[in-house]
């Protein structure tokens, strides 16, 4: 005997395989870039949020330094305006102050300093002394410790010029005093008295997000006093000091603040000053911060997103690879059984071509020879039927069509099925309408329905063997449904096992000792060929196989 050539083995599976893991690792390495790519996203509005949040600073800053050199300008001119209002009282040719004021200096106070808008806490006209010879209002303080003590009193009798102070100690309020002279000698000081809160000063404010301090060259603070809502310090002297070099940010408190500060131009001989102003940093930067949040919650949501996509598309589009991969390596698989097959059912069927024949030639001697050789017969038709149907899987004929009356078919299929030996165990009942005819291809049909028919009736000769059903069954029935003639295949075996029924239209998929799972798959594949359809159903108390075949007038 020739022997059988080798079967050749094809790498398209494993190549898939490695197509497949390659454009996972590809999958993979873009994520990871896609990763990264995020990464710089969401660094990119952080360092945007610095660079505009130094920007923003550094233009408040210029605003800030601006805003404070006006401010001292304006404060300066009003304070230049106070000094030369109380000048000029002081050169006025009746205020001598011989003996006490008399009534042509009172006229003349009263006249240009009654209830001034100057200075919002009043005027005093003192002796060298300190002693106080009129004032407006008449109960204007002056402070508690004697007025000649005093550090501005004693330098304005000494060296004879104007001084901006505080009255007494750190607690205000500002006074500005002129010397009165005459015949070069002090006979008297013009004492004016103002607090910034009492009646807002040109340049000087004290908000919440926007404050102006003065402050003296010597680190004082003179407006506003007392401080508010902050404690005034040495440390916090010379940083608002400095801040009239290098305008920058600052504590005020519990409040970071941005400040700058700029000198305020005041008359001769007068102590030098510096205007501060501060404002709240918060409420430059809260605008860029919300900013940079919304742009930062966006970059996320957008990078999820497509990390999200991403990683399904991969994930399906690996899933994919793998599932072609499987039904590659399948069909390979089926074409290397469907090679097999047909070789060993070619050589199987000519062996049993000639146990056959030999069988024929055979009479039986004995009454024991009447019970073997029937059985020898049977069996040689079963292996003959394995070797058609693995002929069959191994080269599918093409369906030669013409019209058929369906139940001559089934008549056929059933003819042979009665000749096994299970059929003697089961009943066949059969209720058929006629002249249903299809267009289809007899052989392929009646293979078809043999294997339905076959399948069910072994089925239930195991069932009365192992005492699952003493009275087996099995129902075919031909009618017409629309367009479509169905035959439907009922027993009462017990159905098919539940863990096979997932591959119940696979190939070699069985569960029973005699058969090697080909029956359905081909059953299945002719009726499909056919333009119809075959389906299972589990009852109750057994199985239902539907098999639908369009109508040949529908066809």
């Amino acid at each position: 005997m020739q022997r059988p050539p080798s079967l050749p083995v094809s790498s398209t599976a494993p190549a898939l395989g490695e197509f497949a893991r390659t454009q996972l690792r590809a999958g993979r390495s873009a994520l990871l870039g896609l990763a990264l790519l995020g990464t710089v996203a969401l660094t990119s509005p952080l360092l945007a949020y610095r660079e505009d949040l130094q920007n923003a600073r550094e233009e408040a800053l210029d605003q800030i330094s601006i805003q404070a050199q006006v401010q001292a300008e304006a404060l300066g001119v009003h304070l230049q305006l106070l000094e030369a209002e109380l000048q000029r009282l002081a050169r006025h040719p009746k205020l001598t102050l011989g003996n006490g004021p008399s009534s042509p200096e009172v006229a003349v106070l009263d006249n240009a300093l009654h209830h001034t808008h100057l200075f919002s806490e009043g005027v005093a006209l003192l002796t060298p002394s300190g002693r106080r010879v009129w004032s407006d209002p008449p109960e204007m303080s002056l402070g508690d410790s004697p007025v000649d003590t005093r550090p501005w009193f004693r330098r304005v009798l000494q060296e004879r010029v104007s001084d901006i102070n505080l009255l007494e100690r750190d607690d205000g309020p500002l006074v500005v005093a002129v010397p009165i002279v005459r015949s070069d000698t002090v006979v008297g000081l013009l004492v004016g008295e103002l607090r910034a809160g009492a009646r807002p000063l040109p340049g000087v404010r004290a908000k919440d997000t926007d404050i102006s301090l003065l402050v003296g060259r010597n680190g004082k603070l003179l407006l506003p006093v007392p401080p508010q809502n902050f404690t005034w310090t040495p440390e916090l002297a010379s940083r608002l000091l400095a801040l009239a070099e290098a305008p920058g940010p600052l504590r005020l408190g519990e409040t970071g603040m941005l400040g700058a500060a700029a000198p305020v131009p005041v008359p001769a001989g007068v102590s030098g000053m510096l205007l501060a102003v501060l404002e709240d940093e918060e409420q430059n930067t809260a605008p860029l911060r919300r900013r940079f949040l919304g742009q930062l919650v966006f970059h996320s949501a957008l990078l999820t997103g497509t990390l999200m996509v991403f990683i399904l598309l991969l994930r399906r589009s690996y899933r994919a690879l793998l599932a072609a991969e499987d039904r590659l390596r399948h069909q390979e698989t089926m074409a290397a059984l469907g090679s097999a097959s047909q070789l060993i059912a070619h050589e199987v069927k000519n062996a049993l071509n000639g146990i056959q024949a030999a069988l024929s030639l055979l009479r039986p001697a004995t009454s024991s020879g009447e019970v073997a050789l029937p059985a020898l017969r049977a069996q040689v038709q079963r292996l003959g039927h394995l070797a058609r149907s693995l002929l069959s899987f191994g080269a599918p004929r093409v369906a030669l069509r013409r019209s058929c009356e369906l139940r001559l078919l089934v008549e056929e299929a059933l003819q042979s099925v009665r000749l096994l030996p299970e059929a003697e165990d089961v009943r066949i009942g059969v209720s058929m309408k006629e002249g249903l005819t299809v267009q289809g291809d007899p052989a392929l049909l009646v293979a078809a329905i043999d294997n339905l028919l076959r399948n069910a009736v072994e089925a239930g000769a195991v069932a009365r063997d192992t005492g699952l059903r003493p009275n087996p069954w099995v129902q075919v029935s031909l009618a017409r449904e629309e367009g479509d003639v169905v035959l439907v295949v009922e027993d009462n075996a017990g159905g098919v096992d539940p863990g096979l029924e997932p591959r119940l239209w696979e190939p070699f998929a069985t569960a029973r000792a005699k058969g090697v799972g080909l029956g359905l798959p081909m059953a299945r594949a002719a009726v499909e060929a056919h333009g119809g359809n075959l389906t299972y159903t589990r009852l109750p108390e057994g199985s239902r196989f539907s098999l639908r075949l369009p109508l040949e007038s529908a066809a």
